[in-house]
């Protein structure tokens, strides 16, 4: 915890949004997996609409299927994924708040599993958030572009855009939602000190956290490896987690880069995280365009263990790092058989994330 900011929201502490928040359900799920050292995806991210008013050209989700499951096939899924032990599920797009249902599969996720709704802010105001709040969700994350109004516009490809962000965080504060904003750290942003202005503008909004994405060759990138960034690049977002999260005041800061990072847990796609975009298809996160299998037409269940011969112990480094060159611009996700293609093959020798080595008390170093 040296390098996280614990924080108090409500009645609840936060630690940040890779955690359930405690104490809860999803939070004594989360531990018991850990006693256990059970193989349980942790977290689930489901993609409830493939549909989006945005036309970012990064979207993470461009290319897959334009397939919408009803609301009782998402709620089938969400009833897999609560089987499975899960203890965090978010629900994303496309653009999630484009669902009528949303609030309904949100609450249908309660209370053993902490909630996520990952948003553009589109369309959220005091009337969704009130219902989003009524089913009980813990967290509505916003996605930000810039701190620079004209700028957030012109990549969302909307006039206005970065206005309704704006108005989607005051509603979902003044509903009493736990509110975050994300953004990604892509190379231009780090080097022209963009990432500290969103920072700062994270601590006028007074917003509990600040979500900061890696980039990923995926979607709208696919086939761009040079996207993605280099190591010290990768340093200088963990570099960032760690001095504003030792910092007095200001939300606390969540980066993939230093969570993710080999010695904290990794990435643990496949492993302790799973994506199930809006067909069904299941995907080891939500940035790798892989298929193992379709929800609606197999049991999760036998999906997930089938994922284990893949999948065996997480990585200590991004699995879409090994496999940018290897996916071009084509209709996603991968099938199943080339997917498992695609895969490095496991390595028993193969060193673990240093909180892992620790968690699973290992024989390997």
């Amino acid at each position: 915890m040296r390098n996280e900011k614990p924080h108090r929201f409500g009645e609840q502490i936060r630690i940040n949004t890779f955690f359930p928040p405690y104490p809860s359900l999803a939070f004594e799920r989360f531990c018991q997996a850990i006693i256990q050292r059970s193989r349980v995806p942790s977290s689930v991210y489901v993609a409830v609409t493939p549909n989006c008013p945005y036309q970012c050209e990064h979207c993470s989700y461009q290319g897959r299927s334009s397939t919408e499951l009803t609301h009782q096939q998402f709620l089938d899924i969400i009833e897999q994924v609560k089987a499975l032990g899960t203890s965090i599920v978010g629900f994303t797009g496309g653009e999630p708040l484009l669902r009528s249902d949303l609030a309904g599969l949100v609450a249908a996720a309660k209370p053993e599993m902490a909630t996520i709704v990952f948003t553009s802010g589109y369309d959220l105001d005091a009337t969704k958030a009130k219902q989003l709040a009524d089913a009980q969700c813990d967290c509505i994350t916003v996605g930000l572009e810039s701190a620079n109004p004209l700028v957030h516009d012109t990549v969302r490809g909307s006039k206005g855009s970065f206005a309704i962000a704006k108005r989607a965080v005051e509603a979902s504060q003044e509903q009493g939602l736990y509110t975050a904003i994300s953004a990604i750290g892509t190379r231009e942003r780090l080097l022209s000190g963009e990432l500290e202005k969103l920072y700062e503008l994270a601590c006028k909004w007074k917003v509990g956290e600040f979500r900061l994405l890696t980039p990923v060759a995926t979607g709208g990138q696919a086939g761009c490896a040079a996207f993605m960034l280099s190591e010290p690049e990768y340093q200088a977002l963990a570099d960032f987690h760690i001095r504003h999260n030792r910092s007095q005041g200001g939300p606390a800061v969540a980066s993939f880069a230093y969570l993710e990072s080999p010695e904290m847990f990794g990435c643990g796609a496949g492993y302790h995280h799973l994506f199930i975009d809006s067909a069904g298809e299941v995907s080891p996160c939500d940035l790798t365009p892989l298929s193992f299998g379709n929800a609606v037409e197999l049991p999760l269940a036998e999906i997930w263990e089938s994922m284990a011969d893949t999948f065996p112990h997480p990585r200590c480094g991004c699995l879409m790092r090994q496999l940018a060159e290897k996916i071009g611009p084509e209709p996603l996700p991968i099938d199943p058989e080339r997917s498992r293609m695609l895969c490095p093959p496991p390595d028993k020798d193969t060193p673990l994330p240093d909180g892992y080595r620790h968690l699973l008390k290992t024989h390997r170093q």
